[in-house]
């Protein structure tokens, strides 16, 4: 199988291809190629080309299977300029979808949308259900990032029904991992820096919210099952943990890892207050059909992963890299 990764240099391509560096796949691979705006080092060596997915001009690529996993997961870009979000996502799948149809046969194709689609959770949910048909607001212009992955969903899905590609949707929620950036508004990633910093581990908000994590290697796995299996041709998946955790709590397990893996134990300090950049107030998936469909579990608890984070993340800075 030659396999290509857009977006193969982000979090999702990157522990994709730690994952099938360590062997782990549900068929021989022959060729994986990523697809990225900038070459960068990957830690691996696969091919690279250089391609932007949402420029019309086609690579010259030949492939089995694809992972679409390149998209803007920026809340600033989403706040900002959210027609801009939107119509890169649209035009990215537009793209794909042109480029699958030009191969010799119809490829697998896994699409990572997002548990955003779905909008606020209502309070009677203590999980979203994976048969949810509700919806993000599309009056409200702080879904553009939601709406435009529910479009290029309904766009694989009526290019399967072509027999352009053979989709699978894999909506994907909140991750812990290695390669999770430090720098932007994932919570975790701050409060990681934070205690690799040695200053106090901030919450912007008032650490309510409710999330759960699954690490970018379990993530990997799931994709890679999905990608594979036959039975998740057509299907909407959930790809994330249900084991729910509120953001202060998480604060305080990063804190109480930091005495353990770096030696010294950093403060929590909360500031309460609520920006643009907030998400969801409750974001968990429930997983049982998911799970069951594809064979998979969490092999990797919160705890383990985020200490493994630490790790790396202090090697890092020791590093100066």
């Amino acid at each position: 199988m030659r396999l290509l990764i857009t977006g193969g240099s982000g979090f999702v391509g990157r522990h994709l291809l730690d994952r099938i560096s360590a062997g782990f796949g549900p068929c021989e691979l022959s060729e994986v190629v990523i697809c990225s705006r900038t070459l960068t080092d990957v830690g691996h060596a696969v091919k690279q080309v250089s391609w932007d997915v949402c420029d019309p001009k086609l690579p010259d690529l030949q492939f089995d299977a694809v992972v679409h996993a390149a998209t803007p997961a920026s809340a600033e870009l989403n706040a900002r300029s959210p027609r801009i979000m939107f119509d890169q996502i649209v035009l990215g799948a537009r793209n794909v979808i042109d480029l699958c149809a030009i191969q010799k046969e119809p490829p697998r194709l896994v699409f990572t949308s997002s548990g955003a689609v779905y909008g606020e959770m209502p309070e009677d949910l203590a999980a979203w259900p994976e048969d949810s048909s509700l919806a993000a607001d599309t009056l409200d212009p702080k879904n553009a990032y939601a709406n435009g992955k529910r479009a290029a969903e309904a766009m694989f899905s009526l290019a399967g029904r072509e027999g352009l590609c053979l989709p699978t949707i894999a909506r994907l929620f909140a991750f812990s991992g290695r390669h999770l950036p430090l720098n932007l508004h994932f919570a975790l990633g701050n409060f990681v820096r934070d205690a690799v910093a040695g200053v106090p581990i901030h919450i912007r908000g008032s650490g309510r919210p409710v999330r759960s994590y699954l690490d970018g290697a379990d993530m990997a796995d799931w994709l890679l099952v999905a990608l594979g299996s036959p039975l998740s041709v057509g299907r909407i998946l959930h790809v994330g943990s249900d084991q729910p955790i509120e953001v202060g709590d998480l604060a305080r397990v990063v804190s109480r890892l930091a005495q353990r893996v770096l030696g010294r134990g950093v403060p929590v300090e909360t500031a309460g207050r609520s920006t643009y950049l907030d998400g969801r107030d409750r974001y968990v998936p429930s997983t049982t059909r998911t799970r069951e469909l594809l064979g998979v579990r969490q092999q990797i608890d919160l705890e383990a992963s985020v200490a493994a984070m630490l790790t790396a993340a202090s090697a890092r800075r020791i590093l100066g890299s």
